[in-house]
């Protein structure tokens, strides 16, 4: 019998005791039938961890062995191979927030047909400050759930290329499909997720910062070509800024030791491209874009901020035009 809900947990080369807490934390859920969900620990081309520890829980644990081929990869994998009404993707060392969280999304699922994506307040735990509730994130996969029929349907996807914020790019075109429609913004007593930053973690390492920041980049140039693909021009014409804004705050914000010269030079070349293209924002637009950047960065850029930096990356770029 098809599942209401699959979970499914992807990792790279986390070893169980990373993983632990997630199960753990899993396995304590209260009031939760587990006839109605599935859970589905994907090893992105590492082994299956010990049949011995995958006993005791009140669930039976699926494991799936891929050739490593990435995050977006995996879920992509899991959309394909479940059979479940609604998915919900998370990472291997995040947990649910309390021992009812489940409980309370498998109680909303049966009367959210009207819903294709359901959006839950989760707790941002970074490692370099405080816990943050947030009531839901346009850039994070974890605290959504997904209808999979709608997935089917649209054929939206995770881009395989992409190898950092890869769930930016499917939440801004599930987002562009649904047209502001079906998404349910649930309210709830407490966060549903613990989404859990950790120094050690692949994308936080000192090492791999900057290719973060690129990623982000070439996930908003991603989307930018999409909703031009299927002319939201407007829309497109905003992710252009964003793609800026973001890349302002983070070269504003790189450590003195991390070279950020070969990024800025693909920012200001893709700026060259489109930058007539900003001139169809008026002043409510960039409102919008500088709020959301802010937002999500935990950050406090300006407009004028940003024009500054552009005016100083492009400066001579314009006298050398003018000499010609």
């Amino acid at each position: 019998m098809s599942k209401l809900l699959d979970i499914f947990i992807t990792h790279w080369t986390e070893p169980w005791d990373i993983i632990r807490p997630c199960m753990m934390m899993l396995s304590i859920q209260r009031r939760v039938d587990w006839e109605n969900v599935g859970v589905t620990i994907i090893h992105d081309g590492t082994a299956a961890f010990p049949n011995e520890l995958m006993s005791g829980f009140p669930f039976t644990v699926n494991q799936v062995c891929l050739p490593h081929g990435g995050v977006s990869a995996a879920r992509n994998y899991a959309i394909d191979n479940s059979d479940a009404t609604w998915i919900k993707f998370c990472d291997c060392d995040d947990t649910f927030a309390g021992v009812y969280s489940l409980s309370c999304v498998m109680d909303i699922l049966p009367n959210s047909k009207q819903y294709d994506m359901l959006w839950f307040p989760f707790i941002f735990d970074p490692y370099y400050g405080n816990q943050m509730v947030l009531e839901g994130s346009p850039v994070f996969i974890h605290d959504k759930v997904l209808r999979r029929s709608f997935l089917n349907k649209t054929h939206i996807r995770f881009n395989e290329n992409l190898t950092f914020s890869e769930d930016f790019a499917f939440v801004s075109l599930i987002k562009m499909t649904l047209d502001n429609i079906r998404v349910g913004k649930i309210d709830s007593n407490f966060p549903i997720y613990v989404y859990n930053q950790r120094p050690g973690g692949v994308a936080n390492r000192n090492d791999f910062w900057l290719k973060n920041k690129v990623g982000l980049f070439d996930a908003h140039c991603y989307v930018e070509d999409e909703l031009m693909k299927h002319g939201f021009t407007h829309d497109s014409d905003t992710m252009v800024a964003r793609a800026i804004c973001e890349s302002y705050v983070a070269v504003s914000t790189a450590n003195q030791a991390i070279d950020t010269t070969e990024f800025v030079g693909r920012v200001f070349e893709y700026y060259e491209r489109n930058k007539d293209r900003l001139q169809n924002l008026n002043d409510q637009d960039w409102e919008y874009i500088i709020e959301i950047t802010n937002e999500q960065n935990h950050s406090q850029i300006t407009r004028e901020m940003v024009e500054t930096w552009i005016d100083m990356n492009t400066k001579g770029t314009e006298d050398e035009r003018s000499d010609q």
